[in-house]
């Protein structure tokens, strides 16, 4: 993305409603990949599974929210930072990808209220 883009007040406003009616999950590391429990449904996703890992900002009224997106074959999978269990998990994808770490966390300490979405790794 070249250009600067403005906050807007209605995304922002739409983002906030989104993520107050947000359910928590919990993120669990698991022996070769990661179990993740929603609303009482729990889906695993294998670390060889993976296929791409997606990152980005969400920009709310008073905060911007980190999120990552894990993609398989057949599902994708959205984990927040606010997801109980995330920073773990975090440290189980530098693990098992340490070249993302370096955007990953470039993305989290990016510029407020400027939504940011990139692919930081494909098979």
């Amino acid at each position: 993305m070249s250009a600067v883009l403005k906050p807007s007040l209605w995304r922002r406003v739409g983002n906030s409603w989104r993520t107050r009616s947000h359910k928590s999950g919990a993120a669990d590391v698991i022996p070769g990949g990661l179990a993740f429990t929603r609303s009482g449904r729990t889906r695993q996703i294998f670390w060889d599974d993976v296929v791409r890992i997606d990152c980005g900002t969400r920009d709310t009224l008073s905060i911007d929210l980190f999120y990552a997106v894990f993609h398989t074959a057949g599902t994708k999978l959205t984990i927040d930072e606010y997801d109980d269990g995330f920073h773990p998990l975090e440290n189980a994808v530098f693990a098992r990808w340490p070249q993302i770490r370096e955007r990953w966390i470039g993305l989290q300490c990016g510029p407020l209220h400027q939504p940011q979405c990139e692919t930081l790794w494909r098979r």
